[in-house]
């Protein structure tokens, strides 16, 4: 693929905002987000989206520190 057509599958973060490429929303079996502990919920409604690297980083170790 592409880095043009990677560019067309960029997904929005929901807490700031960056774009970050999701491979679930571009159709691919895995995403970087799987090697991640499992600490909370995905929302289950695709249009809530997801969290970027960084925000998701930031929102396990909150989650651990509970």
């Amino acid at each position: 693929m592409s880095e043009h057509d990677k560019s067309k599958m960029m997904s929005q973060c929901i807490h700031c905002g960056a774009e970050f490429f999701c491979g679930i929303a571009a159709g691919e079996k895995v995403c970087w987000c799987m090697d991640k502990p499992a600490t909370f919920s995905v929302p289950e409604d695709e249009a809530t989206g997801c969290y970027c690297p960084d925000c998701l980083d930031r929102k396990i170790k909150e989650q651990l520190s509970l």
